[in-house]
């Protein structure tokens, strides 16, 4: 179970990672953007708002693309090494980063199957991992 949890696990980090690249290239409104705002007229105060809209996504995306390689770099050092806060960390990261996300693109309509596949890989990859057992001496 060890190596499949870690092969779910970085799966899951890299795809948070290619998600927030994926942010980086929209570059105009999409069709379900407009659908949420009601298809606008064109105008120069529409032009400004997509502009800071681009800013806003870009910006979530470099947040996306820190929590995959903050994902990626637990588990390597962190979960592989039996560190058991490592994992609940990554889990944490995920549902913060992905929930936030997911609810946020559900609300606009738009896609949110990408995020929630990443939270359910990532609690699946969490779970699976096995808890090291330790005996204590009294």
């Amino acid at each position: 179970m060890r190596k499949i949890s870690l092969i779910i696990l970085y799966t899951s980090g890299a795809l948070m990672l290619i998600g927030g690249i994926g942010d980086q290239f929209i570059n105009q409104l999409l069709d379900v953007h407009l659908k949420f705002l009601g298809y606008p007229p064109s105008s120069d105060f529409f032009v400004k708002t997509q502009d800071l809209m681009m800013l806003m996504l870009h910006s979530v995306g470099g947040g996306l693309i820190s929590c995959g390689v903050s994902m990626l770099v637990l588990t390597y050092f962190g979960i592989q090494r039996d560190l058991e806060w490592a994992k609940w960390t990554v889990l944490g990261i995920a549902w913060i980063a992905q929930g936030f996300n997911g609810y946020s693109m559900y609300s606009a309509g738009s896609y949110y199957y990408y995020p929630v596949a990443i939270l359910i890989l990532t609690t699946i990859g969490v779970l699976l991992y096995p808890k090291k057992w330790t005996i204590k001496n009294h």
